[in-house]
């Protein structure tokens, strides 16, 4: 949507993205090396591609020979019998009849690639593309015209036990009457079928100056849920262990849809205050940074910088650009937490 002018005067906008919009995906930028990116290991037979992330190669051997024998639509049974969480699949290029399976198990990452096209196997990531809309969303059919896309944030339990995943709450957006405007929500991934996730279940920014909602994350056999930050197929994802303060100059990243992963930059000090404190009193709650953002990153996660192990803490969720340089002011997610009585869910 395009930005509003503030009481101030300084350009404000949410992040949403018009689904009917083309959108290119900026070259992101990446924090750290070594525990961010995969390692290439010996290849297995029946695979063209090994790799791991925060593991050493001997230790994926017998996941890769399980990933290369299993049949296309077992290769999740046979990643979770070897003691490994199976992420997503995905085509390894539009040219190669090859696909690629990412799998977690704790902080570590691997990544096979063999030959054929991608099961259907996928789940809720921080920072994946999530689509919202008016009208029912059905799976493998085109994106209702009526919808906005923005990015998912962390994966949280919620206070009746279940799992959900957090975003903003204006990709939802409130009528005049207080109802959900778009209330059904999908996890979007082209070229394959998306992930109809159902409707909001939560939504804060209805009772609270906090921009926050809660959807609810279905998993199954071939639909997972993790603590991670998804980074695309080719850069393993980070493990999240926990929340960090929204302390003034600490170094955070973010993920979004439009942005791309890895993103940094600091949390601004006192130079930020005003804002903050005007948008405070137009009913949101944000802490700002020195990080540019692009409409689509909206409900994408905000965390600390990857540290050598590779893990991040969750800081926050991408709400709105402030100001002529478009910096990216986020809501604290503690602050959506304790609203919603859920605990964010970690790696350890």
């Amino acid at each position: 949507m395009r930005g509003a002018r503030g009481r101030a005067g300084v350009a404000v906008g949410l992040l949403t993205a018009a689904a009917t919009a083309t959108v290119a995906t900026a070259a992101p930028s990446v924090a750290h090396a070594g525990a961010t990116q995969y390692t290439r290991c010996p290849a297995v037979s029946g695979t063209t591609f090994v790799g791991v992330a925060r593991v050493p190669c001997a230790d994926v051997t017998a996941l890769a020979a399980a990933v290369a024998a299993a049949p296309r639509d077992g290769e999740a049974a046979a990643i979770a019998a070897q003691g490994w969480a199976p992420l997503r699949a995905s085509p390894a290029s539009r040219r190669d009849r090859a696909h690629d399976v990412v799998a977690v198990r704790g902080a570590a990452a691997v990544r096979v690639r063999r030959a054929g096209p991608a099961p259907s196997l996928d789940g809720w990531q921080a920072g994946r593309e999530l689509v919202l809309a008016r009208s029912t969303i059905v799976g493998g059919r085109p994106i209702p015209r009526d919808a906005a896309f923005c990015t998912s944030a962390f994966l949280v339990r919620r206070a009746d036990g279940g799992l959900g995943g957090l975003t903003a709450a204006h990709c939802g957006g409130l009528r005049t009457d207080g109802t959900v405007q778009r209330r059904n929500v999908a996890l979007r991934r082209p070229p394959q079928p998306g992930i109809v996730l159902g409707r909001v279940r939560q939504i804060l920014s209805r009772r609270y100056p906090i921009d926050a909602l809660l959807v609810a994350v279905r998993t199954g056999a071939h639909r997972t849920a993790a603590s991670v930050v998804d980074r695309g197929i080719r850069r393993p994802p980070l493990p999240v262990v926990g929340t960090a303060r929204t302390l003034s100059g600490r170094r955070v990243c973010f993920t979004g849809r439009t942005s791309g992963p890895d993103n940094c930059g600091r949390i601004r000090g006192s130079v930020a205050r005003p804002i903050e404190r005007l948008f405070a009193l137009q009913g949101l709650l944000v802490r700002c940074t020195t990080i540019r953002a692009r409409h689509g990153d909206s409900g994408g996660p905000v965390y600390t910088a990857p540290g050598r192990d590779g893990a991040v803490r969750a800081v926050g969720i991408v709400t709105l650009i402030a100001g002529p340089q478009d910096l990216m002011c986020f809501t604290p997610v503690r602050l959506a937490l304790q609203a919603l009585g859920a605990s964010l869910v970690t790696e350890r």
